[in-house]
């Protein structure tokens, strides 16, 4: 009776875990979003990746751009160059 027991208590703990990685970020990666009353809160659409590109699908309607505060533009160095090393005193 113990062993059952744990066995369903084993199983409802491993299919209450979700194995898919949580997000911070809100759907889309674009550097701007754009949010208002056709999204329900939130940062709604972030798939621009400029303002204008936002402001023409925003236009007519009782929407608003603003800039996603999880973007993270990717900087590439050039191949070789290396970041300036500061030196110890």
């Amino acid at each position: 009776m113990r062993w059952s027991l744990a066995v369903v208590v084993s199983i409802g703990l491993l299919m209450g875990f979700d194995a898919s990685p949580a997000t911070a970020s809100p759907a889309g990666d674009g550097a701007f979003c754009i949010n208002g009353f056709n999204y329900d809160g939130g940062l709604g659409d972030c798939s621009y990746s400029s303002y204008a590109q936002c402001q023409a699908s925003a236009s007519g309607t009782a929407n608003a751009c603003l800039a996603n505060p999880y973007y993270h533009a990717k900087v590439e160095t050039e191949p070789g160059q290396e970041r300036p090393r500061r030196r110890r005193n």
